[in-house]
């Protein structure tokens, strides 16, 4: 009996642990919350819970010699720090595991059954909604514990004289962040939201009014966040998709070609405010930063080679030696570009090892277009960001988004004979499901 009840136990913790990642972005939202509001980070939990799922789940994966390449990676990974030449400091190693193998062990989420269908996608719009219209109100009406947190934060955060701190300061509050100190989650989660919203309305034609709202709500914070890189992806996005719902003649290719009036009139709207009310020398400094900030993207990065050739190798100088957790404990890092720095740590080999593993998932979600269009998307978007971001390491960035979609479209490649019927079952679904609401709110 005793036996039997501890079995009970471990599959209602399972069922528990399992629902927390189906339900994961709910928690990253409420622990950026509670920070602002003083209370200790509680991340580690959400570490503890997905190592546990990602054990738990491992027996309903059927497995796949590319599940052996990812896995060898995570041990390549995992092991880069006893193999080299000079030692350095465990604290950064250990900081290197919480924020590049942990996010890794979502790709085998992803490939296990009880993440076969987009649910984790779809509950991540009500979280990233709600971070977005609490972004909204903090950055128009700037609530005291709001600029008081996103303040201290900053200011403790940088190195600089006064004059180039306050600058700073100023330049972030330009941008919206909603709980976070910084602009990076919210402007990468606007894009991402947008695409998905964007996929059920324009690709899958199954869609409800809050897909409606997500859609129009994430553009319209995307810009506010300023990003560049995702504000870029986006019109490329953008301009791809009306010409293929022009092409293809689709009922949703109107509302493309209303959000292209209406940017253009929002666009307008605010190029007049900033040139009649705001400082001169504000938009100035807010310009260089946004557009040159000291040089140019690509100009940076070239440099950050240059500056960090001598540290790549071919099997690197170790896990976590030049990430943020290097930066923030003071010593020598590459904040701004993976494949500098993926290269610097892991070497060529590592790079070589995930670069091979995102071409390869590339090449199979093409195949199933349609059916893996969001995620496909986003990784696409992830390679690009890798040029001036640090997407498989900073947390803000998501890097388990980007192994979970990887995860997510080897499984519906292993499945794609079944997808058409799968998909055609689901929306079939959701068109009932909205035709009897209509149906409800005529009577």
């Amino acid at each position: 009996i005793e036996s039997r009840n501890n079995f009970q136990g471990t599959g209602l913790l399972e069922k528990f642990f399992v629902n927390v990642i189906r339900h994961y972005y709910w928690f990253l939202v409420a622990i950026a919350a509670s920070l602002m509001f003083g209370v200790r980070d509680v991340s580690s939990a959400l570490i503890v819970v997905t190592v546990f799922v990602a054990i738990r789940v491992h027996s309903s994966i059927q497995w796949k010699p590319f599940d052996g390449v990812v896995f060898v990676y995570l041990l390549y990974s995992l092991f880069s720090y006893f193999f080299v030449e000079y030692s350095y400091p465990l604290r950064l190693y250990y900081l290197g595991i919480r924020s590049q193998i942990v996010p890794i062990l979502f790709y085998f989420i992803a490939r296990s059954d009880k993440f076969k269908t987009d649910e984790f996608f779809e509950n991540f719009r009500r979280p990233l909604f709600f971070a977005m219209i609490c972004g909204v109100y903090f950055y128009f009406f700037q609530p005291y514990f709001y600029v008081s947190y996103k303040a201290e934060v900053i200011w403790n955060n940088f190195d600089s004289d006064v004059r180039d701190l306050s600058g700073k300061l100023l330049y972030e509050f330009t941008r919206m962040s909603s709980f976070w100190p910084h602009s990076y989650f919210i402007g990468y989660s606007s894009l991402f939201l947008f695409m998905y919203s964007a996929k059920k309305i324009v690709i899958d034609e199954c869609y409800k009014k809050f897909d409606l709202a997500c859609f129009a709500l994430s553009f319209f914070c995307l810009f506010f966040a300023q990003q560049r890189v995702s504000i870029a992806f986006c019109v490329v996005f953008l301009v791809l998709l009306t010409l293929y719902a022009s092409l293809k003649k689709l009922p949703s290719r109107n509302l493309l070609y209303l959000l292209w009036v209406g940017a253009f009139f929002f666009g307008a709207g605010i190029f007049f405010i900033v040139m009649n009310y705001l400082d001169v020398d504000f938009v100035e400094y807010v310009l260089n930063r946004t557009v040159n900030y000291e040089g140019s993207l690509v100009g940076d990065r070239i440099n950050l080679f240059d500056r960090f050739f001598r540290e790549i190798s071919f099997f690197g100088s170790g896990l976590g030696r030049f990430g943020h957790g290097a930066v923030a404990e003071g010593y020598l890092g590459i904040p701004d570009s993976d494949y500098v720095r993926v290269a610097a740590e892991l070497g060529i080999v590592g790079l070589v090892i995930l670069l091979a593993i995102c071409l390869y998932t590339l090449f199979c979600g093409l195949k199933i277009f349609r059916y893996a269009f969001f995620e496909v998307s986003t990784l696409c978007f992830c390679l690009t960001a890798m040029i001036g971001a640090a997407v498989w390491e900073l947390g803000t960035l998501q890097p388990f988004l980007y192994w979970f979609c990887i995860g997510h479209i080897q499984s519906k490649f292993d499945r794609r004979e079944e997808l058409e019927t799968e998909y055609a079952a689901y929306f079939e679904k959701m068109r009932k499901e909205n035709s009897d609401k209509e149906d409800e709110e005529e009577e």
